[in-house]
């Protein structure tokens, strides 16, 4: 299915995995963190000197401005400044995560991998880092390794997005073909943030694929039904109500696809009834 790629806010980690919208594309979904922490995230807590928290200071503003130029595409600028970062600090963690994430967009696997690995030699319990090369490892396809990471990532006590990291590693077993495991994974998700519309797209979908069709209604309906349906869940919720035989639910969601929608891809494929388009969807 279709998801781009992009690291997420930590303030709203799910809405930009639901902007990107579904499984298969380049990541979901949750993928990554940002990067950018205070000191408190750092280290041992111990306190700093004057001199380290202008340091830090410092450092963090680089990363800030890298994070900026790398989601605007500018992806050597922001390398360069990822380096600078580095070169006053040499481990600060998110530093090394981030270098990952822009490695990874300059499709270079080997650095980027070389990078996550160091950001966790330096914080073996960092849940960011952990989350984030779980999800480059199942770009790589090394499922395994990334389920590894992911559930090393939701082990950690007081870990702060859960839901994310339960989204990635149910995005990863469903392109693992472990449908099961998807589901259950998706489902822990749900349980700790029923309002959560990527979880709730990305549970139908497993369920549809399982032969679930009238479970998977109930949740691509929570999405469509609010405030962050778009024309992808719109179309989801499309072939699942009508693989459920469910008519009525099918013509609301063409309508408002069409009525909320009318140049998206998706609207003038249900206005041909081109509904079996696997350019649209592929699950």
């Amino acid at each position: 299915m279709f998801l781009r790629h992009r690291a997420l806010s930590v303030a709203g980690p799910w809405r930009a995995a639901l902007l990107g919208v579904l499984l298969a594309g380049a990541a979901l979904l949750g993928g990554c963190a940002t990067q950018t922490q205070r000191a408190a995230d750092m280290g041992s807590g111990a306190a700093l000197s004057t001199s380290e928290t202008a340091v830090l200071k410092r450092v963090q503003l680089r990363l800030e401005l890298a994070e900026g130029y790398y989601q605007r595409g500018q992806f050597a600028v922001a390398l360069e400044e990822v380096n600078k970062a580095l070169a006053e600090k040499s481990d600060f963690v998110p530093a090394y995560t981030m270098r990952a994430l822009i490695y990874t967009a300059l499709n270079d696997s080997a650095k980027a991998d070389a990078n996550y690995r160091e950001a966790l030699r330096l914080s073996p319990d960092n849940a960011d880092a952990l989350h984030n090369y779980g999800w480059f490892l199942c770009q790589q396809r090394r499922y395994p390794e990334s389920f590894a990471q992911f559930n090393k990532a939701l082990s950690i006590q007081n870990y702060r997005y859960p839901v994310r990291t339960y989204l990635a590693l149910g995005v990863c077993q469903y392109r693992a073909n472990d449908l099961a495991a998807s589901e259950s994974t998706l489902k822990k998700g749900f349980a700790l943030d029923p309002a959560n519309p990527a979880v709730s797209t990305n549970l139908a979908v497993v369920l549809d694929r399982l032969g679930k069709a009238k479970e998977a209604l109930f949740y691509i309906a929570r999405v469509n039904s609010g405030q962050y349906a778009s024309a992808q869940s719109l179309w989801v919720g499309i072939l699942i109500a009508r693989k459920a035989g469910n008519a009525v639910d099918a013509a609301q969601w063409i309508n408002q696809l069409e009525q909320r929608f009318p140049d998206s891809r998706e609207a003038i494929a249900a206005q041909q009834g081109r509904f079996d388009d696997s350019a649209l969807l592929n699950y």
